[in-house]
């Protein structure tokens, strides 16, 4: 009786096993990170006889939907997203909430908070055959040189518009935080030195006393009438390097010069992006190896998946009382993932077709 009874538990744990095999086999997870939510959209309008609430919260969407076409679009593709309409906004929106709202003067001022659904969103990007980014906010180690080719002088940071003025110069869809380097005689001195090489230097005694994985290094020659301007540009292991050349500059004009600071930001943030493209045209599968004693490696990576704009799905191929294998269609460089993993402290033996963590 014993041994029957046994016989049929097994049978049961065998027909268990088999029942969650095949539901994991069958069952892909479509991976969606977050829905992309808008904060402080502020709405300023004169309460009166034709004060109408639903039109305010319409421009509430609008103005949203603005802000985070800007963040998550190379400035090129933007005018594509510039006139739609208020029930196309509408369909992609999962919530919103007033967070603040008033009257002062005869103004009504409300401030939104507006949650797009991600995959409403890329997908009505993709229709229009264009490729958004994951708006992912980073600091910059930011130094702006300015040498003077009339003089050929090298100015000091407190010499330096750009330096003193480029952080006041921002707007809300800007995803790069810029931090300048100290004012100290130490950084001048070593610029000083590399002047007439400075182009070809990476300024590591510079940059390697502060903490930060992105790096521009934009310099500005600077004459009578015209400026030039070379940008470095390091954003983890992408690099990028190009010229601007601007004639007739008024250098006594404030706006003209912030307007060359803004345009520079621009480039900057596509620059940036163009590294956190979510390209769907790239299906790349990667596939992942599993202790199945490690639950909690297991967990780590289920929650690096499912947070990952760059994984559209994935799904356990296998799994035995050895091993999980994960199935992971990747929609950009698998070097992104590999230091992405990295970053979370997850190694991975990479030489054979199944990536293993060690």
């Amino acid at each position: 009786m014993f041994l029957i009874k046994n016989k049929i538990n097994i049978y049961l744990y065998f027909l268990f096993l088999l029942f969650l095999l095949v539901f994991i086999k069958f069952s892909t997870t479509l991976v969606f990170a977050d829905n992309y939510i808008v904060k402080n959209i502020k709405i300023k309008e004169q309460y009166d006889t034709n004060f109408n609430k639903d039109e305010i919260i319409n421009k509430g969407f609008k103005k949203g939907f603005k802000t985070l076409i800007f963040r998550i679009l190379e400035n090129k593709d933007k005018n594509l997203f510039k006139d739609i309409p208020n029930y196309k906004i509408s369909s992609l929106i999962d919530n919103f909430s007033i967070t603040n709202e008033k009257f002062v003067n005869n103004n009504y001022e409300v401030d939104f908070e507006v949650e797009f659904n991600k995959k409403k969103l890329l997908s009505f990007i993709r229709r229009k055959n264009v490729i958004s980014s994951v708006p992912k906010d980073t600091n910059v180690l930011f130094i702006p040189i300015l040498i003077d080719t009339q003089s050929n002088e090298l100015k000091f940071f407190d010499q330096n518009y750009f330096y003193n003025n480029w952080n006041n110069i921002n707007k809300n869809y800007f995803l790069l935080n810029y931090n300048l380097p100290d004012e100290n005689i130490e950084n001048f001195r070593l610029l000083q030195r590399i002047k007439k090489n400075i182009e070809i230097n990476d300024l590591s005694e510079i940059t390697n006393k502060y903490n930060f994985e992105n790096v521009i290094i934009v310099i500005f020659y600077k004459n009578k009438n015209n400026l030039k301007v070379f940008s470095k540009i390091s954003f983890s292991n992408s690099n990028f390097k190009f010229n601007l050349d601007k004639k007739n500059i008024n250098y006594k004009d404030n706006k003209t010069l912030d307007q060359i600071i803004l345009n520079l930001k621009n480039l900057y943030e596509d620059k940036w992006k163009l590294i956190n493209k979510i390209n769907t045209s790239i299906t790349i599968p990667i596939k992942i190896s599993v202790k199945n004693s490690n639950f909690i490696i297991s967990d780590k990576l289920e929650n690096i998946l499912n947070q990952s704009d760059f994984v559209y799905q994935y799904e356990i191929e296998k799994m035995n009382n050895k091993e999980i294998i994960y199935k992971i269609i990747y929609n950009n460089n698998p070097e992104k993932f590999l230091n992405t993993l990295k970053v979370n402290n997850i190694d991975i033996k990479s030489s054979s077709n199944i990536w293993n963590i060690e």
